[in-house]
């Protein structure tokens, strides 16, 4: 019986209070740490959710202004037509920087249009203001093309909505 209580003496003594009580402080601080990093998380999600939500609306107002810009324009070039023109530049300008700040803050998942899109509005543009500098032709299958891809364009973007 001796080898018995010899073995029992080796076993630690249950936890003091004190002991308990550090425990119980322990247990309190990782639960109001995991609280707090649920917030933080939630509040990013809450963030990345409104910033994806206004550059796409703002993208979306751009693109609205640019075909209205566009349907303003005759087929002819006329006084105000580089002027049109212009805007109609600066808005797809503007949608380009939009789509490139999404990209810088969510990465590549961020990208709200294709860069294939803004290639091809460009190239419209190009091509419009040559035919403009040299007003020797109609402009009307330039600025069917571009009014298609700007369409394009806002389609896409009230899909991603």
């Amino acid at each position: 019986m001796s080898r018995y209580t010899q073995g029992m003496q080796s076993v630690p003594p249950v936890m003091n209070q004190k002991g308990q009580k550090v425990l119980l402080i322990v247990c309190a601080v990782l639960l109001l740490g995991c609280v707090a990093l649920g917030s933080v998380v939630g509040h990013t999600a809450v963030f990345k959710s409104n910033t994806d939500k206004q550059l796409s609306q703002r993208m979306l107002n751009c693109v609205s202004d640019a075909i209205a810009e566009v349907n303003r324009m005759s087929s002819v070039v006329s006084s105000g037509t580089a002027t049109r023109l212009g805007v109609v530049r600066q808005y797809v300008y503007c949608m380009d920087q939009m789509n490139q700040i999404s990209i810088s803050l969510h990465g590549s998942s961020g990208r709200l249009a294709p860069q294939e899109a803004f290639d091809a509005l460009y190239n419209d543009i190009e091509a419009f203001e040559t035919l403009t500098q040299t007003a020797t032709s109609s402009t009307l299958d330039v600025r069917t093309l571009l009014l298609t891809h700007l369409t394009n364009l806002q389609m896409l973007l009230s899909e991603g909505r």
